[in-house]
């Protein structure tokens, strides 16, 4: 179901993407702007929200960018992108700057070594949920989960890069998925149909 357009403003969304920006840790960002976007502020639903993660999944660069970039240019527009864009990346920049240089500076003590254990298994989870909530959209049949499989072992097992997993199966599904045309058959009985209903 689709929710009904909503005005966002510009200043709600920087406030929102600054949050996500200065809250957000480890690898599973996608999954926490999910949250946030989807479940909380409700300003996308799913079946708005996966296909533009699945395309920047399937593009150069980070995921969360590109997301990020759909879910602003959805909302607000062009100047949404940049406004979304940069409260994003302006807080871990900052941030970034100020645990690195920490890191090299006392990055042989053992409570820093176990801080950023503690990261990684929460990343690992956010990643987790994510998988869930994306499966739970996308693999409706037995196709999509042959699909899904077959990308899994080209990857996993058959060592293949991800550009060239896509370039092989994008296509196969994109063949499988493409719109397909009436037949003179099924006008046919439609038709025919249409007469048995007619008084």
């Amino acid at each position: 179901t689709m929710l009904p357009e909503k005005k966002v403003s510009l200043r709600l969304l920087a406030k929102t993407f600054l949050f996500i920006g200065a809250t957000s840790f480890g690898g599973g960002l996608t999954a926490y702007v999910r949250r946030i976007i989807v479940e909380n502020k409700k300003w996308m639903t799913n079946a708005e929200f996966f296909p533009g993660l699945a395309l920047s999944q399937a593009l150069p660069g980070a995921n969360v960018v590109g997301i990020s970039l759909y879910i602003a240019n959805h909302l607000c527009g062009p100047r949404g992108v940049v406004v979304a864009l940069s409260c994003l990346i302006a807080p871990p920049a900052i941030f970034a700057f100020l645990v690195g240089y920490l890191y090299f500076t006392f990055g042989t003590l053992p409570a820093m070594e176990s801080i950023l254990k503690g990261v990684a298994a929460v990343a690992c989870g956010l990643m987790a949920s994510m998988f869930v909530e994306s499966a739970r959209e996308s693999l409706k049949n037995k196709i999509d989960i042959v699909i899904f499989l077959a990308t899994f072992f080209l990857i996993k097992k058959g060592h293949l890069s991800i550009p060239y997993a896509i370039l092989i199966m994008a296509p196969l599904a994109i063949w499988y998925y493409r719109p397909r045309q009436v037949t003179a058959h099924r006008l046919q009985v439609t038709a025919d149909q249409e007469g048995i209903d007619k008084p």
